[in-house]
């Protein structure tokens, strides 16, 4: 098992997991405004989400099915679980769960060494079950634009570091200029980092999640960045093998614009065996797919980004070009 960032190479690692997300942010960053916005759009989907409190969620009462010790149970399929006792006891206990999950989004605590939480997800066995697709920070952008005392907290700095994506919060409270000087202040502390302008619209939106459906045809490709939209997206299709040194050559290339990409790849060192790719921010994985992807052999790519940053044309001239 090998995980890299997206500077880095990309090698597959073994088992089919269902994908965890870490979201972190100081005290008062809006992490529960983003959970709850979560479990309110994505109710096509089985969310399993842990907390440190689960007091701290406010979920509407219409949407409780019914509670079991520290296991709600949602209409909408989602599972909220309080982080009371061990993490990998949680997960065990989420993960026997029938039917599984689609992901798991893990909040950790205001005051939580991200680092820590990331390495606690690295245990190999686990990784074989539930595998660590990124580490989301949410930060309130007023704080970095007017400099207030949190923003000399070490581990406030430390949490922003240990991060594959940063989210900005309360930006609805700033002009234009303001939120861009949080970006640049939030950059001058983690380089390239992606940082969206919002704590909800990458993380709610289809492509976030989705992988292009089972069925479609191999030349198939749509891109969507309607006027007005924050973000543009590409599905990309193609029922042959690739191979695997000039996709990673595509996706460096083109990672510092890449803000999200999930998908079926098939590749001609193993051309029987489907695989999973996930990336978030700067970190990308890649292993087994479910069995059910070996029913229709097809690599099948969703890439979203950034409007007028990402470059759908592009990219998808830069995959059609690599060599079976």
């Amino acid at each position: 098992m090998t995980t890299n960032t997206a500077s880095g190479s990309i090698n597959p690692v073994e088992g089919a997991a269902i994908p965890v997300q870490v979201v972190g942010g100081f005290l008062g960053a809006g992490k529960t405004t983003l959970l709850n916005r979560l479990i309110t759009t994505q109710q096509d989907r089985r969310l399993a989400i842990i907390v440190n409190d689960f007091g701290a969620i406010d979920i509407d009462g219409l949407l409780v099915e019914r509670r079991e010790e520290d296991i709600l149970a949602l209409k909408n399929g989602c599972i909220c679980c309080s982080l009371q006792s061990d993490l990998f006891s949680t997960l065990r206990m989420i993960l026997s769960r029938t039917p599984s999950p689609d992901a798991i989004f893990i909040e950790c605590s205001g005051v939580s060494r991200l680092d820590d939480m990331r390495q606690a997800l690295a245990d190999p066995i686990l990784w074989r079950h539930a595998a660590l697709e990124g580490v989301i920070c949410v930060v309130n952008a007023i704080d970095v634009t007017c400099q207030t005392a949190i923003t000399k907290d070490p581990l406030w700095i430390e949490q922003i570091q240990s991060s594959d994506l940063i989210v900005l919060s309360h930006t609805d409270e700033l002009d234009a200029d303001a939120i861009k000087r949080a970006e640049a202040g939030i950059q001058s502390l983690r380089g390239a980092v992606p940082v969206l302008t919002s704590a909800d619209t990458l993380l709610t939106h289809a492509a976030f999640f989705s992988p292009v459906s089972p069925g479609v045809k191999a030349s198939r490709f749509r891109t969507e960045s309607g006027t007005g939209e924050e973000f543009a997206s590409l599905e990309w299709c193609r029922d042959i093998p690739l191979d695997l040194a000039a996709f990673q050559h595509v996706i460096e290339r083109y990672a510092a614009t890449l803000l999200r990409a999930k998908g079926i790849l098939y590749l001609a060192s193993a051309p029987q065996h489907p695989l999973l790719l996930q990336m978030t921010g700067s970190r990308v994985t890649i292993g087994s797919a479910p069995a059910r992807a070996a029913a229709d052999p097809v690599t099948r790519l969703v890439f979203i980004g950034r409007q007028g940053v990402f470059d759908p044309v592009a990219i998808k001239t830069a995959l059609d070009a690599i060599p079976t």
